[in-house]
């Protein structure tokens, strides 16, 4: 049923506050300023929900929402997908700004000119971009060092499409679009982008039904959005009828080192003609923990801000203290001694605890999951995990194992039958018939999976179960349903990830539920970097490495890792542990150049030090 907008108000009877509720209701343009904790996805969520069950967003058109990172994405369209129906629910799409682009390269692939045509079979560089150096190297550019990568790699896409006729970049980007009979074609997210916007730009009929498709448009983590996607979001949408909100926080801006745009939200609003609101709730953090936020946010923006604690907590909730060590072998022992007192006298979840650090996971990590290995606590380093447990593929999967393992999980179920209803192109049937005959199958196929499950000895025999499951919902019409699939072989190397750890855990549990759970991270401390953390929130965090070599960079951009060690603390629900150690496996260490980050701890007057 349709409701006024007047009317609506936020679904599960959850009370934004007055400025959030206002930015969900605003139809024009905006910019919302929120910072951590503030709910900026749940305020995208019920916007969404606001549009559609209000019709702001006209039935057939759509809303589209780009994250800057996948779980990012995946976030919202779960939040989204449990609050509406699936008719209402599948005009909305989530994606991430890199498969929002790929997905126009892949459909408008013949739009191209030929001379900037890729073959249908193209794959996505590596993180290292070694296709990219062989490239240049082919035209005797030896990219040796991280400062000529870096030069060169900026260079490849410092100009819009066509690039200078016989120029390097010219050829480098022949190369890399068809490669030779040693190597396959590939591209980097930004050359992608740049495509995608070489299409729309010269396919004024492509742009007209992009425009005419979505209504709404919301840009999530904004603050990290790129010159590039800038571009992209600047050439699909600018001057038109597409209402946009734009959601971030500058002090939360840790990306420029991969081209974050400075001036973003300068240019939004200057270029978008937006509304800003600014958000004062942090429903994550106690309030003596917040006070140490209320610091580092004075330092790192002129006006200052206090943010307000969801009312849940007593003024006195929170602990926050810098632990300091001789070595690192003892804090291994300590940190370790006192997750264990977590989880058993606090009641705190395994996976409700984070350790993070700056960069460099298993060098400062390593001796912490050993020691918790010995206490018989999981620990594991996030970085492999989590863009594959946000994938729709592996959803798919696993979903589909769980359904047949365990008849009486009803998620599990709701998801595979709503997938198989999409798939089929059945969600407006009603007759009751065919959705009976539908179901049997799909419960017959299950049982199916489960005996061929059962007797799986090997990956291999995994890999082909696997394969069925995939062939039962029908590769052509996931790949049609998913775009970020549409073409290579990106499908297939998640599929054999997923294989290759999911049967590891069953050799090791001897029980495919436990495997799955193993593989989820139910029962296991997550390791991640700062920049993996973003986004993401724990009863307790530490924060290991907090010296000199951690932030080695701090005397060249202080301003962007002091928003890194905001994004870091901020984390933290109601314990935030620090910790230095003077030496870490045979080199001393120091706090002297991030002395500043410490003296912010000390002026928050709520930050206890502590000799270990």
């Amino acid at each position: 049923m349709v409701v006024s907008l007047k009317e609506w108000q936020p679904t599960d009877g959850l009370v934004l506050e007055d400025e959030a509720l206002k930015a969900v209701k605003d139809l024009k343009n905006s910019l919302v300023v929120a910072g951590p904790g503030a709910g900026k996805t749940e305020l995208l969520a019920q916007k969404a929900c606001c549009l559609l069950e209000t019709n702001s967003c006209n039935n057939p058109k759509r809303i589209l929402a780009i994250s800057f990172k996948k779980d990012a994405a995946s976030n919202l369209k779960e939040r989204v997908s449990l609050r509406l129906s699936n008719q209402l629910e599948n005009r909305f799409t989530s994606q991430t700004f890199d498969s929002f682009a790929k997905s126009i390269l892949d459909r408008f692939l013949s739009a191209l000119p030929e001379e900037y045509r890729p073959n249908k079979d193209y794959e996505i560089v590596d993180k290292q971009q070694n296709e990219i150096v062989k490239a240049f190297a082919k035209y005797n550019v030896f990219l040796n060092n991280k400062h000529l990568k870096k030069y060169y790699f900026n260079y490849l896409i410092s100009e819009k499409l066509p690039v200078e006729k016989g120029s390097l970049n010219e050829n480098v980007w022949k190369f890399l679009l068809r490669g030779d009979e040693n190597n396959k074609a590939t591209l980097s997210f930004p050359m992608i982008t740049l495509l995608a916007i070489y299409i729309l730009e010269n396919n004024p009929l492509i742009l007209m039904s992009l425009r005419e498709t979505y209504s709404h448009l919301f840009l999530d983590e904004f603050q990290d959005t790129t010159g590039l996607q800038y571009e992209l979001v600047s050439v699909c949408f600018i001057n038109t009828n597409t209402s946009i909100t734009a959601v971030g926080d500058n002090r939360q801006r840790i990306m420029i080192w991969a081209g974050a745009k400075r001036d973003i939200f300068e240019s939004y609003k200057h270029d978008f003609k937006s509304i800003e609101y600014t958000l004062k709730m942090n429903h994550r953090s106690a309030p003596r923990l917040l006070e140490i936020q209320k610091i580092v946010n004075n330092y790192l923006q002129d006006s200052p801000f206090t943010p307000i604690p969801n009312p849940k907590w007593s003024k006195n909730d929170g602990i926050a203290e810098i632990w300091y060590f001789s070595d690192s072998k003892n804090e291994a022992k300590m940190i370790a001694l006192k997750i264990k007192d977590l989880i058993q006298n606090y009641n705190v979840c395994a996976n409700d605890i984070c350790i993070i650090v700056k960069q460099t996971v298993d060098k400062y990590a390593k001796s912490i999951v050993e020691e918790l290995r010995i206490l018989n606590i999981n620990a594991r380093n996030e970085t492999v995990f989590q863009d594959l447990l946000k994938e729709d593929v592996v959803h798919l999967i696993i979903n589909t194992l769980k359904s047949a393992l365990d008849t009486s999980n009803s998620n599990s179920w709701l998801s595979i039958w709503n997938s198989k209803i999409f798939f089929e192109g059945m969600q407006g049937t009603k007759n009751e018939y065919i959705f009976d005959k539908l179901r049997e199958e799909v419960k017959q196929s299950l049982k199916i999976i489960l005996g061929k499950l059962s007797s799986v000895t090997s990956v291999d025999e995994l890999r082909m179960l696997f394969i069925e499951i995939i062939n039962f919902y029908d590769l052509n019409k996931i790949r049609k349903y998913y775009p970020q699939y549409s073409q290579g072989t990106y499908i297939n190397k998640l599929r054999e990830n997923l294989e290759e750890y999911l049967y590891q855990y069953f050799q090791e549990t001897n029980d495919w539920l436990l495997a799955i759970s193993v593989f989820e991270g139910k029962d296991s401390i997550p390791i991640m970097t700062i920049h993996k953390s973003k986004g993401l929130e724990y009863e307790s965090v530490f924060f290991i490495g907090f010296d000199d070599k951690a932030f080695w960079s701090f005397s060249e951009q202080e301003q962007e890792d002091t928003c890194t060690f905001f994004v870091g603390l901020s984390r933290a629900k109601r314990y935030l542990y620090f910790t230095f150690s003077e030496k870490r496996q045979w080199t001393y260490c120091s706090n002297k150049n991030i002395s500043i980050l410490y003296q912010m701890l000390s002026e928050s007057k709520v930050v206890e030090e502590l000799n270990l």
